[in-house]
């Protein structure tokens, strides 16, 4: 299905409001902790701030800076007041989330910084660049640092009580918890990790592999389980608000793992069909009970998967969305590969 049918677009349940021309690949986004902005970092290394005004009817945005070389990252504080950007000039770069000035810049400790986090329940800012892992406080001290990894790292986030902070790369995870262990903990795996998430009640940590599989670790125990069986590389990794069901791509079907009771080993997961091309996203309302799914055919699907095998709908976009990020209240934020953000809300037809 390589573009949707009139009664799908009919029984559409996402409603379109509003777009942006950047003419620049959006490289990662986010919105802010109440939705109200989205900071933005390009492939060319650009900065944005944008905001959708009430109800998304109007979006205005600013340029406020620039990564030499590039961009990776970015990441809000949890209290909205500044956020980071990571690119490929060695920098970490903080903004004042109001007024999008310049802050301060930090060296990473090797040119290519992968990714920025800050920590979820304080004001500590995290970031990866080659092997090198630094923490700061909130005055721009260097609390920890680690290179404790056999290889560049390819993701990291932070567990979702601030407590620890996992780090992906070839052989495995990495778990650094500074206050509470001595050591980082290494969950050891051969194999080479191109994606991380953390389940929201922090009983798992998962890997998407570059060998096609699904790697779950469970973070006590330190046991594992392995999926296998898809077509490419699982780059596609989001779970459900509870914690018990993870969505994941690695094809043209979405699959649903239980991660319920003894977890996801033996178990068939959930499959979901809609797609014809490669997925390229997925991501689970953070505060809700719907699924989006996008493709390179530039599909975006809506679905509720716990309540219904089928979508519930979907629009065609105007090229294939390279990121799917849901704000509070149905807001939906996509990046499309044009350079043109798209936003849309959730409408609950009768």
């Amino acid at each position: 299905m390589s573009e949707l049918s009139n009664s799908l677009t009919q029984t559409a349940r996402l409603q379109e409001l509003n777009h942006v021309a950047l003419e620049d690949y959006i490289i990662d986004f986010s919105w802010s902790p109440d939705s109200k902005k989205i900071a933005a970092v390009t492939v060319e290394g650009f900065v944005f701030l944008i905001k959708p005004e009430e109800e998304m009817k109007s979006v205005s945005y600013q340029k406020i800076g620039k990564h030499d070389m590039g961009g990776n990252s970015v990441s809000w504080r949890f209290d909205g007041q500044e956020f980071a950007t990571a690119g490929q000039d060695g920098l970490v770069k903080v903004w004042d989330g109001i007024s999008g000035e310049s802050l301060c810049s930090l060296s990473a400790g090797n040119p290519w910084v992968a990714k920025v986090a800050y920590n979820p329940r304080n004001k500590t800012l995290a970031s990866v660049a080659g092997r090198h892992l630094k923490i700061w406080t909130d005055s721009r001290s260097i609390s920890y640092e680690s290179s404790e990894h056999a290889s560049t790292v390819a993701d990291m986030a932070w567990n979702p009580d601030g407590s620890g902070l996992a780090v992906a790369a070839y052989y495995g995870v990495t778990l650094h918890a500074p206050r509470k262990q001595k050591k980082p903990r290494k969950y050891v795996w051969k194999g080479s990790s191109v994606a991380l998430a953390w389940s929201p009640d922090a009983n798992y940590i998962v890997t998407g592999e570059q060998d096609s599989t699904v790697h779950f670790w469970y973070r006590k125990s330190g046991e594992d389980a392995q999926m296998s069986g898809f077509p490419t590389k699982v780059l596609e990794l989001s779970w459900d608000p509870t914690g018990r069901w993870l969505a994941t791509g690695g094809g043209v079907q979405i699959s649903l793992w239980d991660c319920s009771g003894q977890g996801p080993a033996g178990r068939a997961p959930r499959m979901y069909e809609g797609h014809a091309n490669k997925l390229t996203h997925l991501a689970f309302q953070p505060e809700g009970k719907y699924l989006v799914s996008s493709d390179l055919d530039s599909l975006l699907l809506l679905w509720a998967p716990l309540e219904q095998d089928k979508m519930l709908g979907g629009t065609k976009l105007d090229a294939p969305a390279n990121l799917l990020k849901w704000g509070s209240k149905g807001k939906l934020a996509v990046a499309q590969e044009n350079g043109d953000p798209v936003f849309f809300t959730l409408q609950h037809q009768a």
